[in-house]
C-alpha cells in the first residue's frame, strides 16, 4: 500500500550506478554459445523422490536458446540416469574442452533439492546440494548407520563442488566471457498444498549428532557461496546466477503453454528469451523473469547473484525474436490447430499471421496466409485460414498474432469449511456461483469464499490476503459478481506486459532519508536483486525516457491484495500541493524525470508482500486513472471510445468478457517495476 504526497518539478540530475568497467574486445573470431542442460525428472521409486517435469524445462529451454542463436550441437543435455555426480562432472570436462576464451555459457539444473549436513564454517551448517539420480531421500537412509549415512551423502551434489565446477568455466572463459547459471529447485523445507508437484521439499539429511539449536537459517538460498565461485581473482568471467527461491520457500510446478508440468523458473526464462533486446542487462532479463514468475506462482521469489548484472545479456549478441507459435496438426485444407489457448490470451476472432519458419520480426513482411481462431480451449485453438491449402506441412510456417481478441480469465472459486453456514446456505452459493459469468469452482482455486458470522470474505489462496468483505456478500449476485470482476480485472493487468522499442522508459524506486534522496541506499535494499522495503519506508520516483521519442507515462500500482490505485496521473493532490495532470506527464528523449521529496512522496506500508508498478507508455497523452478506478462510468464525463488510445481501450474494455487488442506493435509499451514490503524489526 502506498500514501502519497503529490506534486512534481522537472530537473536533471545524475544518478550514480554501480557498473562493471566497459571495456572494449578485440576478437578475431566471435564468441560462441554453449549450454549445459541438467534436469531429472524420473527418479527411481526406490529413492523416496517424487517424479518431476524437468524434462519439460529442458525441451523449452533447449528451444528458446536455439531461438537465440545457440546451435543445437553447442547445447548438451544430462537427463535422468546420466545424472550421477560423476556423470556431471564429466558433462563438464566435455564443456571445457569445446568452449574458448570469450564464449557464452549457460548452465541450468531442474530437479529436486535438498540440504545435507556439513563441517565447513557455515552460518547455518548445512550445504545446499542438487539431488542426484541415485541420491536416496532422507527417509531411506538409516542416520545411525555412519557408514552408510556418508556414502548416500556423497550421490549429492554439494554447492561447493558445483561452486568449483563453475569456477573452471569461469577461468577458461575468461573476463571477456558470459556465464548464466540457472537453477530451478529448492532447497528448504515446509508444506505446500494442491496438486502441483514440490522440488525438493524435504527436512535437511543431517547426522544424528547434529545440533540444530547451534545453527540458524542462511539468508540466502544460493546454491555455492561467494567463497568458492564469487572470489575475483584476475582473469575470471563475470557470472550471473538465477535461483528459482528464496531461502524459506517451496519451487511449485507451473503449467506451460500445453497445459504441462514445468519449472516456473525455467518457463519464465524461456518466455523471457522471446522479449530481449540487444541493450538488456541480465538485471533486466531478471526483472522480466521476476515478473513472469509472479504470475505463475505469486508465493515463489526468483534471486538473482553474481557480479554481471549490469552486463549485457549474451554480450550483446541478442537476437530479437518476436513471440510466435508452432503448428500442432492440419485437420484440413483450411483448418489447423496450435496448442495454445485462452490462458495464452487467444480468445476466439483472434488473428493470425503465417510466416516463414526462423522468422524473427514481422513488420516489413507479408504473412503466408491469415488465420482466425474459431474455437479456443485453455491450452489449445483452432485456425480457420483465408485461403485453403496454403499450408500443407506443420513444418511450412510459424504463427504469430496479428491482433489479439482476449478472453478475461476464468476465475477459480472454492468454499471454505462452512463455520457459519447451513448445508442450504452452501447450496444457495453452488448455484449463485454456477449462474456467474466466467466463474468457475476448483480445489485449485485463485479465491476462497468464507462465510463468517458478521462478514463474509473473499480471500486471494495464493497468499491469504482478504480482497474483499462485506455483510451478505455470499448471498447478493450483484455484490460478489462486482467483486469477482474487479478481481479478474486485476488479474488481467497482472498478466500485460508489451514491449515497443521505440518507446522504452526506465522507473527507478529512490530512498529518501531525512528527506533526501539517498542513492546509495538502493545498494542495501536490493536483495539478491530485488527491491525490499520495510514498513514506514518513504521513497520518491524517477523516470527515464531511454527510447527515441517523447512519451507520455502514466504507472498504476498492483497491490497483494488485489487492491489496484493511481500513481500517475494524480488529481487530488492534497491542498498546497499540485495535481499531477496527463498532460504533464510527457517526457523527451533522453529526458531524466526526477521526483524532489518535498513535493512527491511514497510511503510504504500494508499489505506485505510483492507489489507491482504496472508502467504504460504512449506515444500520446493517456489518462489510465479512471479506467483502473472506475470513475469513467460516474457523472457525464466519460470520453468517447473514438477519443481514447489504444491502452486506455485496453483498459476500459477490461470490464468486459472479451478483450480486443490491436497487434504487438500497438501505441504503447507496458512494463513492471516490482519490489516487496515487509514488516519493520522490532
Amino acid at each position: 500500500m502506498i500514501a502519497m504526497i503529490f506534486s512534481c518539478k522537472k530537473c536533471m540530475i545524475g544518478i550514480i550506478l554501480l557498473t562493471l568497467p566497459c571495456l572494449i574486445k578485440a576478437q578475431i573470431n566471435p564468441s560462441k554459445k554453449h549450454a549445459l542442460l541438467v534436469a531429472v525428472a524420473d527418479y527411481p521409486e526406490t529413492g523416496g523422490w517424487d517424479q518431476l517435469s524437468a524434462l519439460n524445462d529442458v525441451q523449452h529451454l533447449q528451444k528458446g536458446l536455439k531461438n537465440q542463436g545457440f546451435d543445437s550441437k553447442n547445447i548438451e543435455q544430462l537427463v535422468n540416469m546420466q545424472v550421477t555426480k560423476t556423470g556431471i562432472q564429466a558433462a563438464f570436462e566435455r564443456l571445457l574442452k569445446r568452449i574458448q576464451a570469450g564464449d557464452i555459457v549457460v548452465v541450468h539444473f531442474s530437479g529436486h533439492g535438498l540440504q545435507l549436513e556439513t563441517n565447513a564454517n557455515k552460518i547455518d551448517g548445512l550445504d545446499e546440494c542438487f539431488v542426484t539420480y541415485p541420491a536416496l531421500s532422507p527417509e531411506k537412509i538409516d542416520i545411525n548407520d555412519s557408514v552408510k549415512l556418508h556414502t548416500e551423502m556423497a550421490k549429492y551434489l554439494r554447492g561447493h563442488e558445483l561452486g568449483e565446477l563453475l569456477k573452471g568455466l569461469r577461468k577458461k572463459l575468461g573476463p571477456w566471457g558470459d556465464l548464466l547459471v540457472m537453477l530451478d529447485f529448492c532447497n528448504s523445507g515446509g508444506a505446500t498444498r494442491g496438486e502441483n508437484k514440490v522440488r525438493g521439499g524435504k527436512k535437511p539429511l543431517v547426522s544424528k549428532s547434529f545440533k540444530a539449536n547451534q545453527h540458524q537459517r542462511s539468508d540466502s538460498s544460493q546454491l555455492f557461496r561467494e567463497a568458492q565461485l564469487g572470489a575475483e581473482l584476475s582473469g575470471l568471467s563475470p557470472y550471473c546466477v538465477i535461483s528459482a527461491t528464496r531461502p524459506e520457500e517451496l519451487d511449485t510446478e507451473t503449467k506451460d503453454e500445453n497445459g504441462k508440468g514445468i519449472g516456473p523458473l525455467s518457463y519464465a526464462a524461456y518466455l523471457s528469451f522471446q522479449k530481449l533486446s540487444s541493450t538488456i542487462t541480465y538485471q533486466g532479463l531478471f526483472a522480466k523473469i521476476q515478473s513472469t514468475m509472479h504470475q505463475l506462482v505469486k508465493e515463489q521469489h526468483p534471486l538473482l547473484e553474481g557480479n554481471a548484472s549490469n552486463k549485457r545479456v549474451f554480450g550483446g549478441a541478442v537476437i530479437q525474436q518476436e513471440p510466435f507459435y508452432e503448428i500442432d496438426q492440419i485437420v484440413s485444407p483450411a483448418l489447423l490447430t496450435i496448442k495454445a489457448g485462452n490462458l495464452s490470451g487467444l480468445g476466439v476472432g483472434t488473428k493470425l499471421g503465417f510466416y516463414p519458419i526462423g522468422t524473427t520480426q514481422t513488420k516489413a513482411l507479408k504473412p503466408i496466409v491469415i488465420g482466425t481462431i474459431t474455437k479456443s480451449n485453455r491450452y489449445d485453438a483452432e485456425i480457420s485460414l483465408e485461403t485453403a491449402g496454403s499450408i500443407k506441412n506443420s513444418k511450412d510456417a510459424w504463427v504469430f498474432v496479428l491482433e489479439k481478441q482476449m478472453a478475461l480469465p476464468k476465475i477459480m472459486v472454492a468454499l471454505s469449511p462452512y463455520k457459519h453456514a447451513s448445508p442450504e446456505d452452501k447450496s444457495s452459493l453452488e448455484q449463485l456461483l454456477i449462474n456467474l459469468p466466467n466463474v468457475g469452482m476448483s480445489d485449485q482455486a485463485d479465491l476462497w469464499l468464507v462465510k463468517g458470522e458478521e462478514k463474509d470474505s473473499i480471500l486471494i489462496a495464493s497468499n491469504a490476503s482478504c480482497f474483499a468483505a462485506a455483510t451478505g456478500l455470499l448471498q447478493s449476485a450483484d455484490a460478489l459478481k462486482e467483486q469477482l470482476r474487479r478481481y479478474g480485472q486485476y488479474q488481467f493487468l497482472s498478466g500485460l506486459e508489451e514491449q515497443v522499442p521505440e518507446m522504452n522508459v526506465l522507473v527507478k524506486l529512490l530512498p529518501v532519508i531525512n528527506d533526501q534522496i539517498d542513492t546509495a541506499a538502493m545498494v542495501q535494499k536490493t536483495v539478491n536483486g530485488i527491491l525490499e522495503f520495510t514498513e514506514g519506508d518513504q521513497v520518491t520516483l524517477s523516470i527515464h525516457n531511454m527510447g527515441k521519442k517523447a512519451v507520455y507515462v502514466n504507472i498504476l500500482d498492483l497491490q497483494p491484495d488485489g487492491i489496484i490505485n493511481a500513481i500517475l496521473p494524480y488529481k487530488n493532490a492534497p491542498e498546497g500541493k499540485r495535481n499531477y495532470l496527463p498532460q504533464d506527464l510527457r517526457i523527451m528523449p533522453g529526458q531524466e524525470y526526477v521526483f524532489e521529496p518535498k513535493d512527491f512522496l511514497i510511503k510504504l506500508s500494508k499489505p506485505y508482500g510483492t507489489e507491482v508498478f504496472k508502467v504504460f507508455v504512449s506515444e500520446k497523452e493517456i489518462d489510465l486513472e479512471p479506467m483502473a478506478t472506475k470513475k469513467f462510468q460516474l457523472g457525464n464525463t466519460i470520453q468517447k471510445r473514438g477519443d481514447l488510445t489504444q491502452l486506455e481501450l485496453l483498459l476500459l474494455d477490461s470490464y468486459q468478457t472479451v478483450i480486443k487488442r490491436g497487434n504487438s506493435a500497438s501505441d504503447g509499451s507496458i512494463m513492471n517495476l516490482l519490489f516487496r514490503i515487509k514488516p519493520r524489526s522490532n
